[in-house]
């Protein structure tokens, strides 16, 4: 069995003859850059001289095919070609994208710090700067890198995220303090706003499924939920608020490509999980064991038929920075004995693997999974 059939299996709820295994499919499946650099070197690969970073904010990397082979991964990602890459006035201390959303450099990250909508009125939000999708630069060498990963592998060929969901973009221009806000008191703000960034995360759909929508196997939307203890809004502010504006927009995607839906929504989600199966979403990411109400037997036990679960492979909140090796090996193989019955499991740690860990660490977490994964 090969890789794109392995893990198509694993998306329709079947076991394969191995649990599929992730690095780099999305931005938030990943590296960061010095824990990419570092785990090379610890493995005496040769330097990648120029590290792919496609998400500048999380200093996330695509790993080179070298480290995917090492790994035995099973995906490859549809790459932005350097046109498709956002626009961005450099500062001394971070940069602004085409949002116009200020970014704030803290070591190898980078925090938002000003939100070009949060001092802006009603009448002010159709003249705001928002990214054009549809400028002709940004189709650049889609098509053929696609129809080339589909036609000359056997690997799923992955795509997204090339644009933020309408809840966390309304977050990010207006501020959450304010958008939040908004939903309670200033309802026609709020709708404007989100019909907006639905209009251009759609837009964005548009230019990029014409290109590469016959050819690859997964697309993957990020749309932020949930915080540490429950999601940002109760299941029925996200029933009248988001969930038509979600639903929209799967339908379009689906309207573009046959292949699956996965969505990337961080923290804790349990309670929106059957609405997120009722507007489409096939996979989960990134599966936040250590948020509230994230315990992988319950996820199992009660959505593991409808949906699947890509991550959850090792916490990296907690076990990936502070445990032993032996204890990540202990924690990755119990992972596995809980999320593997009946496939629907996608193995790779929770969101990125941050710059800050030992590459031993690393290594042991994915010979571990690779140790582990024949059904």
């Amino acid at each position: 069995m090969n890789s794109r059939q392995r893990v198509l299996k694993t998306l329709n709820h079947e076991e394969p003859d191995k649990i599929p295994i992730d690095m780099g499919s999305t931005e938030n499946t990943t590296l960061c850059r010095f824990a990419y650099i570092n785990l090379r070197e610890y493995l005496h690969m040769p330097p990648d001289p120029e590290p792919y970073i496609i998400n500048r904010m999380m200093d996330a990397v695509f790993p080179a095919d070298d480290l995917l082979k090492k790994y035995q991964i099973d995906f490859k990602a549809v790459r932005p070609s350097s046109a498709y890459q956002p626009a961005i006035e450099e500062l001394s201390d971070g940069f602004i994208d085409e949002y116009k959303i200020r970014w704030r450099q803290t070591k190898h990250y980078y925090d938002m710090v000003e939100h070009p909508l949060a001092e802006k009125s009603l009448e002010q939000l159709e003249s705001a700067a928002y990214a054009d999708p549809y400028i002709p630069e940004r189709r650049i060498g889609l098509r053929d890198q696609a129809k080339d990963l589909h036609d000359n592998t056997d690997h799923c060929v992955t795509v997204g995220h090339i644009a933020m969901g309408p809840f966390e973009m309304s977050g990010n221009m207006r501020s959450y303090s304010k958008f939040l806000m908004d939903l309670y008191i200033d309802p026609d703000y709020a709708n404007a706003l989100l019909d907006k960034n639905l209009e251009n995360t759609i837009g964005f759909w548009d230019v990029y499924l014409d290109e590469v929508g016959d050819y690859v196997d997964v697309v993957c939307q990020g749309d932020d939920l949930g915080t540490q203890i429950g999601p940002w809004i109760s299941p029925e502010m996200y029933r009248e608020w988001i969930k038509p504006r979600h639903a929209e927009l799967f339908k379009f995607i689906r309207s573009k490509t046959d292949a699956k839906i996965f969505l990337h929504s961080c923290g804790s989600i349990y309670d929106l999980i059957p609405d997120l199966i009722e507007v489409g979403v096939q996979a989960l990411n990134p599966v936040q064991v250590s948020a509230k109400h994230m315990d992988l037997r319950t996820l199992k036990k009660d959505f593991g038929d409808e949906i699947c679960f890509w991550g959850g492979g090792v916490d990296t909140q907690k076990v990936l920075p502070n445990a032993s090796e032996q204890e990540i090996k202990d924690h990755v193989k119990e992972v596995i004995d809980i999320m593997a019955p009946c496939g629907g499991f996608v193995w790779v740690p929770v969101h990125n693997v941050q710059s800050d860990i030992p590459p031993e660490k690393i290594h042991v977490t994915y010979q571990t999974a690779i140790e582990n994964r024949d059904y």
